[in-house]
Parts: structure tokens; sequence; C-alpha cells
């Protein structure tokens, strides 16, 4: 069995050659493993269909990883030769993997400023594959390194490079494989589509006019107006024929912004951008706009010219990760409608109610459900005939972030569609729980839930509860650990839909040794979840000595340090929250943690430069 150079091989779904792949590096054996499902789903989310993993010391947990990869969906992409005891996982249907889809694969770094600008230089240039690497905190043998998602998985500026281009690539793949200049900077399709490439490679952002061409007429074109942040580079759409029950000739003319996303539902057409600043899309279509424009969840105006019929729209500047904004104009009043009154959350491992609404008897007669995963379902009258309940069983074994399909047809037209998330019924988080600080922006979360307790006083100990499900529940909580005690030991919690309740529990711990305590928080009732816990019994007037996920803590009442191999993270403060070590650590072989004390390291403290 072949593979690349650097050894890449494509494990999973091996069918037709894509004209462009983005793989994100996932270093799974240096990042926790209670967060892999959660950094997976995040990658699937944002737009990531392939996911490049190193190799492997025990397959075992390899094949965990490709597990996960599996339930969501996605690529998966082996750094080396496959184990033989991985040979199953490379038969896509049961067949024999097929020739690998692409030369060897460029690497860049999320955290290079260039790196948006030179991804897309890279497939502009031919090139069919890039890895991104640096994307996440990743903790080994040689240390912390930062990435552009931090272990909590905040995302800092660098990760908005890979954002927009997973984004924009799900929109542009299909004419990617016929792209040729057309005129400079211009590329186009093969079907006349086209983008201008605007590149910006200053530390400022520049604003101006930039010229293109129109390709229905070869006449030059202006795009007004136009904002590109520092190092970035924008594709700019000119020449984009409108999707759905539009005449041949309508078409987005050129917009200001960049395009992510196309659909045409309902008599509504829809929009979506990445736009650093405000900017403009000019559409020319055969027919008045019904409207209203809505723009970024707000009605605004939109301007018609009746002589060269077309509409002229604003886009709002976008919010949040990759400049997202949403814009959407009525053209017309749909015949026909069929839609849920509300799907936005399903529940995994329960039977999910959801109402379906239509404009006319014969629709809801003719209508069916599409699912994505397939997911069993059944229809059921409410007793309004222009009404249906779908009650659609979730398995338990899809993963709670990851979202679903569901779409509803009549007459061989889809009527309407939405993405509901799955979660799981009921979470658990512990507000107290301890995380030791890496660098500027990173904390490490340790595993299971670590919380101090004072030997005399014992503490209390918050947990936040949150009811995922869309109707208000009733559960019964249970904490437990060996040599501890609770009061309350059990509490009755009713938690509103889709909300979260904060619970106090007081832990008293004397006469338990001290260390490290291990428990769990139980709850049943509406949905059932167990959470592991441990509990950091400290003595009074003394100190003590344990480690968690690769990092070594010592503390006491009012003080507390950690450390990594060779490395003095963090000396705090309890009664004010102050380290007094650098962010990132100060290099540290002081010899067994075990054998220190607190008032050792007061000696140690670097000094503050005068």
């Amino acid at each position: 069995m072949r593979f690349l150079r650097p050894a890449v091989l494509l494990l999973m779904m091996a069918r037709v050659c894509p004209a462009w792949v983005e793989s994100v590096e996932f270093p799974w054996n240096s990042y926790p493993r209670p967060l892999w499902e959660r950094h997976l789903v995040w990658l699937k989310n944002i737009g990531i269909t392939h996911v490049s993993l190193p190799p492997a010391k025990d397959p075992a947990e390899l094949a965990e990883v490709i597990g996960i990869l599996r339930r969501l969906k996605l690529e998966a992409d082996l750094e080396g030769p496959v184990p033989a005891e991985l040979q199953p996982l490379t038969r896509a249907h049961g067949g024999p993997l097929t020739e690998p889809w692409t030369p060897a694969a460029v690497r860049i770094s999320a955290l290079a400023p260039d790196s948006l600008v030179r991804s897309r230089r890279l497939l502009l240039s031919g090139k069919q594959a890039i890895v991104w690497t640096d994307v996440v905190d990743t903790l080994d043998a040689g240390g912390f390194h930062a990435g552009a998602v931090n272990f909590a998985g905040e995302e800092h500026a660098a990760a908005n490079a890979i954002r927009r281009n997973a984004q924009l690539g799900k929109y542009w793949s299909g004419i990617f494989a016929s792209l040729h200049e057309i005129s400079e900077r211009q590329y186009a399709g093969d079907n006349g589509a086209s983008f201008v490439a605007v590149v910006n490679n200053t530390v400022t952002p520049w604003k101006g006019d930039v010229r293109s061409l129109y390709p229905p007429n070869k006449r030059p074109l202006l795009l007004p107006g136009v904002t590109v942040p520092p190092h970035d580079m924008l594709w700019l759409p000119v020449n984009l024929p409108l999707i759905g029950a539009f005449a041949t000739t309508d078409r987005l003319v050129y917009a200001t912004a960049e395009l992510t996303a196309m659909e045409y539902e309902n008599g509504i057409l829809a929009m979506e951008f990445s736009a650093p600043a405000a900017a403009e899309v000019v559409l020319q279509i055969s027919r008045e706009p019904a409207g209203p424009l809505v723009a970024g969840g707000k009605p605004v105006d939109f301007q018609w010219d009746v002589h060269t019929q077309q509409v002229r729209l604003a886009i709002p500047k976008g919010s949040g990760p990759g400049n997202h904004v949403r814009i959407g104009l009525a053209i017309e009043a749909p015949d026909a409608t069929a839609f849920f009154d509300s799907a936005r959350v399903l529940i995994t491992g329960e039977t999910n109610n959801l109402t379906a609404e239509y404009s006319s008897v014969g629709i809801a007669q003719r209508s069916r459900l599409r699912t994505s995963p397939k997911m069993p379902f059944q229809q059921q009258p409410t007793g309004n005939e222009l009404k249906y309940l779908f009650q659609i069983q979730v398995p338990e074994s899809a993963i709670s972030g990851d979202h679903a399909e569901l779409a509803i047809e009549a007459d061989g037209i889809q009527m309407s569609h939405s993405q509901p998330q799955l979660l799981t019924p009921v979470t658990m988080k512990f507000a107290d729980a301890a995380a030791v600080r890496l660098g500027n922006y990173s904390y490490l979360p340790l595993f299971p839930a670590t919380i101090p307790v004072n030997e005399r006083s014992g503490r209390e100990v918050t947990i936040s509860i949150r009811n995922n499900a869309p109707e208000i529940r009733s559960f019964h909580l249970e904490l437990k650990a060996e040599g501890l005690e609770f009061s309350p030991p059990k509490s009755d919690i009713v938690i509103g839909a889709s909300a979260a309740r904060d619970v106090t529990v007081r832990v008293f711990s004397t006469g338990a040794a001290e260390g490290l305590h291990k428990g769990e928080a139980r709850l049943s009732g509406a949905a059932s979840a167990v959470v592991p816990v441990q509990f950091v019994v400290i003595p009074n007037g003394g100190a003590v000595s344990y480690s968690s996920g690769g990092v070594t803590l010592l503390e006491s009442a009012k003080l507390r340090a950690s450390f990594l191999p060779g490395r003095w993270l963090e000396y705090i403060d309890k009664d004010n929250g102050q380290n007094q070590i650098p962010a990132g650590g100060v290099p540290f072989s002081r010899g067994p943690i075990e054998n220190l004390r607190l008032q050792d390291l007061e000696a140690l403290v670097p000094k503050p430069k005068k």
C-alpha cells in the first residue's frame, strides 16, 4: 500500500479526487483526550472536511480518533504508513483504498501572519492540497506549544484564516478545477463565474476601488469602496448565476465582500458573506423583488433600478469569527411553503418532537422528510390538517455539538431546511475546578475536574447544570467522594427549557487524609449523567503535592505552584489571584517537586527587572 510524501494516506471515503483539499493537522497524541470530540466537532462546524493525524505508538488510541471522525463524516489523512492493526479502517465501503488523491501537501502554520494570503496563492498556483499546522494548543514531552485555538476552545485571530478558507471552499470548490486567469488578478471557471483576488501585503488596512472585467460583455467593471484588512486577501465575486427559480440572465453582478454561501428557498434569496467592513452587493434580476431585505437579522431598505433591473443591497460589517453576516431578500411570495416551527436542537438518545406547518393540505400530504445523517422518524397527525408532528429518534452515539440536516420536500422541490444542533440531554460543569496557565491566552483544565478543599474549614462547590432539552425538566443530583461528606448529599432540581442552573454544595473534609480523593457527580431523573471529579484535601498549615494531566502542583491554603518538567508555570497568591511567574513560565531544575516546600520556592521567584 503506497503513501504520499510527506506520508499522507487517505483513510475512509476514497471516491472522487477533489480539486482542492484543506486538511487540518490534529496532534491528538499531545492534546487532552477528554477534549478530542469537542475540537473535531469545531473543525467540522467551521467547514473542515479533512483531518491530518500524526502516527501512533498505540494503534488502539489512533483507532479511537478515527472512530470519532467516522461518526462526524470527516475524512482522515494518516501521516505515515498504516499500521497493520488499522488496515481494516483503510477500506471504504468494503473495497480497497484507491490511489492517493493528491501530491505532497504543503504545510502552513496557522500562526504565520501571512497564512491566509499564502494559502490562497497556493490554490491559484495549481496546488491540490495544504495541511494547516499549529491550529490547537499542545502539551507533550517537549513542553507547551501555543496554537490558534486554546485548550478552552477559544479562537485567536489566527484561526480566522482557517475558518474563512473553509467557508469559501465550500461554495467555490465546484469551479476550482477549471479556474483560469481572465484578467489581472481575476479568475473564472468554465461556467463564467469569477472572482477578483485583492491582496493587502501591508500592516495597515487598505481601502479603495478595484477594477475588474465583467465576463458577459467583457467590459470593465468597477468595484467601489473595497476594504482589505492587513496581510489579507479577499476573493470578490463577479458574475455569479443565481440559483433557484431565476431566469438564465439573472445573476450576482458583484459584491465587495467575500461570498461564502447562497441559497434560494420559500421565495427568499439568502447570501452569506465574510465582511470585515461594510460592503455592498449588486444583483441583476428580471423582476422587482418583493422585499424586504433582512441583513444581520434586521429589516433594511434596498435600491431597485427599474431601467437596469438591478438591485443594490447593503452588506453590514460582519461580527464574530470570520466576520460572518447573512442577508436575505424576498424575491416573490412562494406558491407553497413547508417549514418546522422550531428545529434548533435535537437531543441525543431520545425521540424528539418537531412540528411542521404547511401552506396547504395537498402539500402536507405530498411532502416527505429527509434527514442527514439518516435517523428513524414517524409522522403523526396533530388534529390540524396543516400541521404534522415528526418524532425523530437521535441515536445516543451521535456526537454532542454536531449538526444534523433536516429538509422538507414536496413535488420534487426542497421547501425548507434546518440544521439543528445535536446535544446531550444535560451537561454538568464544576465552576471551581482548577486550571493551570500555560501562556498568555492558554489555560489547561485538569482532568478530571480538580477542586482544592481546606482540611479544617472545607468549602462550597458550585455545579453548573444545563438542561439542553426544549422543555422544563426535573433532576436528582448526588455527589460522592471517598473520605468526604457533602451537604446536602442529594438535591432535587428543576431547570427550565434550554437553561442552566447553579447548585451549591458544602464539602466537609475533617479527618480526611491529605491529597487526592476521587469522586463523581451523578445526575438522574429526566436524564442521566455522571461526571468524575477529584478533591485535593490541603492540610491546615501545610501543603500537598499532586499531579494531574502531566502537570505537578504544590498547594497550600494560600499559595499554589504548578510545574511542567523543567518549567515553573505558576506561583499564585490565592487570596488575590496574582501570579508571580510570567506567562509561559520560567525554567526550573530544582529536583523532585514532591521534596519541595512552598517556603523553599519563595526565594526562587524571579524578581522583576528594574
